[in-house]
Formats: structure tokens, sequence, C-alpha cells
């Protein structure tokens, strides 16, 4: 009976814990600029708007896709720095007639407020190959909050609210076992 307990004790303290470091993505809308200028940049119509921006460790972490038509080649468009960084998650999905480049990096807030700079890897073959630099800016109303304190009353009402609510569905499950703080709930 005791080992039973300890399980739905495990659960709820699992569940609570998943959901208090997972963040929500917000979609941002942003534009593709000429490197340098303020003018929309050639490459723009082969990024997908909008990013999805969530925080992670106090920072924003921008997740961007680039699409490309098949007869282009094969991912014709390799980021190779963004923000400075190598882009990390690289997720390639070739579907519908056309490739699907998806990318992230991550970005402080003064660096979300001014353009974000990427260099870019071209290669149509047979017909143009180069390495040019894009820049991005953000629409700063949209971007998720920084604030440490309205993420702080916000995942403990969440850790509440899924304390509570997988409590009860640990009790509905283990109807036989008498404890008093699942009963409190």
């Amino acid at each position: 009976m005791k080992a039973k307990w300890l399980l739905a004790a495990a659960i709820v303290a699992l569940s609570t814990l998943g959901l208090a470091t997972t963040a929500q993505a917000k979609s941002v809308t942003y534009s593709a600029l000429t490197y340098g200028t303020n003018k929309t940049s050639m490459a723009s119509k082969y990024f997908v708007r909008p990013a999805k921006v969530t925080v992670k460790n106090g920072k924003y972490y921008v997740t961007m896709r680039l699409k490309t038509a098949n007869a282009l080649g094969k991912y014709p468009v390799k980021v190779l720095k963004a923000n400075g960084q190598t882009p990390q998650n690289l997720k390639k999905v070739h579907q519908s007639g056309s490739y699907n480049l998806y990318y992230s990096f991550t970005a402080t807030a003064s660096q979300m407020k001014n353009k974000i700079t990427a260099k870019l890897a071209i290669n149509v073959l047979h017909v143009y190959k180069a390495k040019h630099n894009i820049s991005f800016k953000f629409k700063q109303s949209q971007l998720p909050s920084l604030k440490k304190q309205k993420h702080t009353s916000q995942a403990a009402v969440a850790t509440a609210t899924t304390s509570s609510s997988s409590a009860k569905k640990a009790q509905a499950l283990l109807p036989a076992i008498p404890n008093p703080l699942l009963a409190a709930v």
C-alpha cells in the first residue's frame, strides 16, 4: 500500500516539474532585411513567418523556418550563423514540393531590440553560389516577457493547478489508499 502512495506522489511531482519548466512558444512577426539597411531582402520570401519564440534561462530562444521550392535544388540555402552562433536544432523536412529548414538561436533582450544578423550560404546548382548576411527585425510587442516575477507567479499558479488536478487523478486511481494529503484536495 505504501508503494502505491509513493507512486502517486511521484506522478504528481513529475507532472508538476514538467509543467513548471515548459515554456509556451509565442508567434512573433519579423522582417527579413538586406544587411545594413531597412530594405526588404530579396531572400525575404524564403523566410516563413511568424517565428516561434520562447524564454529559456532568461533569454529568448528563437526558431525560424526557411522554405525553398524543389526547382532550386535540395536545401539550397544554409544558415551558417544566426546572432553570431552556429544554428541549433537543425531540422530538414521535404514536403509538398518544397524544402523546409528549421533552425534556432538564442538572443538577449537587448539583442532582440536591435537587428539580428544571420550569415547564409546560397547554392542554386549551376546558377548561383554565394554567402550573404541578412538582418532580422522582430516585432517587440509580440515578444514574450522576460520578467522573472511574472513567470514565477504564472509557474506557481500552473504548479498549484497541476498539483491539484494530478492529486485528484491519483486519488481517483487509488481510492483505497488512506492519505490525509490526498483527502484534503
